[in-house]
């Protein structure tokens, strides 16, 4: 018993120390790796570091960009620029990756490298003078996937993925802040948008956070259409800068349509944007910029959108449902209150149904036509009467203390239509 006592502590031990001189030898090869790796880090430079980048593209635009405080980037040459700070922190991530070898120590040829007219040339300065240079070469002949990099005005050359440089690879103008608004859609109490001489639309948020239409008449505002409004003014973004040759014209040489947006926010300064159509384009020219910026198209529908398009939508806005319903129609009049949380018959719930949803669409409020029937809801003091008026196809409801009508969709119409002439329907004898 006592040997294989001891040959199994012979065994234990051989086994630890085979497992040690493994560990031993992973931890050698680790430590290889990562020094290699280190070694072939772009730059020593750190990103938190750099206090100045000097781009130009491949088109040879050139921009000189300056950290202005923590997180934020300007572009200060060849003039300020509203700057994406997000894109320069792409330029930044070069310094962090590692190239895959070195193909040559120095070059004279800028030709096999694809150094004449480099994809992209960055020269960044840190805050105690340290610089890093880096050119961006051609494709690699024998792999399409890799680019060369001059570390330096003439070398050394090395090999990189080209999804490392993607980056660094954008336009000029990519570095630029493309956003039509400054001002943040969450911060925002009132907006104003003059869409013509003597036509504007206004919208003003309550003290609950709900906004309501301000001009050209005051009413609710849907809250679903007013968010994806609000979004369209204050998310769009630019495609594209153009130069500015001229004063913008119509090609008749009259004025051409604009735009104005003012943006009110809770605190700070007004913000004032300035669209105009030029051509088949919309641009913006921004405060202390040399260019214009070319806005998406579908914007255009959004600026002349229609205060009816914006209006609530529900005919009757009731929490917990409906109680009571009253229907008036050629001197008839019927009456119907739930009993156990139900209605006498299916199509008093059907009314209550179809009155509770959305309708198509906000029209001018109808005044002078005799209605085709009146529907009042609640009782005492919380009575409220709509009027449905049959206009060819169409049935439109005008809710009480509002100025609007609401044109129902076909499947409220065609519902409401059944139900409420199956109701007032002369008993079958």
């Amino acid at each position: 018993m006592s040997k294989g006592w001891r040959n199994n502590l012979i065994l234990a031990a051989v086994v630890a120390l085979a497992g040690g001189g493994l560990w031993l030898l992973d931890s050698r090869e680790k430590a290889k790796e990562e020094a290699d790796k280190q070694a072939r880090l772009l730059s020593t430079l750190k990103a938190d570091a750099i206090r100045a980048v000097e781009f130009q593209d491949g088109a040879g635009t050139q921009l000189t960009l300056t950290k202005e405080g923590e997180g934020k980037w300007q572009i200060t040459a060849p003039t300020k620029l509203r700057t994406q700070t997000s894109a320069v922190q792409g330029l930044l991530d070069l310094m962090q990756k590692n190239y895959e070898k070195k193909v040559a120590e120095s070059w004279t040829d800028p030709v096999p490298y694809g150094l004449a007219t480099p994809a992209a040339r960055m020269q960044l300065t840190d805050g105690s003078g340290g610089k890093a240079l880096f050119l961006i070469g051609g494709a690699a002949p024998a792999n399409a996937q890799k680019r060369y990099v001059s570390l330096g005005e003439k070398g050394p050359v090395v090999l990189m993925a080209q999804s490392d440089l993607s980056r660094v690879m954008q336009r000029a103008e990519d570095l630029r802040d493309k956003r039509l608004a400054m001002t943040n859609s969450q911060d925002l109490t009132r907006i104003r948008l003059i869409q013509s001489p003597g036509q504007e639309l206004a919208i003003q948020k309550d003290k609950e956070g709900g906004w309501h239409l301000e001009t050209p008449f005051q009413d609710q505002a849907d809250p679903n259409r007013i968010s994806a409004w609000i979004f369209a003014l204050t998310g769009t973004q630019g495609t594209a800068f153009q130069p500015v040759t001229g004063p913008v014209a119509s090609k008749s040489g009259e004025k051409p349509e604009e735009w104005r947006v003012e943006l009110t926010p809770t605190q700070g300064d007004p913000e004032t944007i300035i669209i105009q159509r030029l051509g088949e384009e919309l641009v913006s020219q921004r405060p202390g910029e040399p260019d214009r910026m070319v806005l998406p198209k579908y914007l255009a529908e959004e600026l002349n959108k229609n205060a009816l398009e914006l209006v609530a939508m529900r005919p009757v806005s009731a929490r917990n449902g409906l109680e009571a319903l009253r229907l008036e129609m050629a001197g008839k009049t019927l009456h119907a209150e739930k009993q156990a949380g139900k209605w006498p018959k299916n199509e008093w719930g059907e009314i209550e149904e179809m009155l509770m949803r959305d309708a198509h669409r906000g029209v001018a409020r109808l005044t002078s036509a005799t209605p085709w029937v009146t529907v009042t809801h609640g009782t005492g003091d919380q009575a409220r009467t709509l009027t449905l008026h049959q206009v060819e196809k169409s049935l439109i409801v005008s809710p009480p203390d509002r100025p609007v009508s609401l044109e129902l969709t076909p499947l409220q119409a065609e519902t409401l239509q059944k139900a409420i002439t199956a109701l007032l329907a002369p008993p079958s004898t």
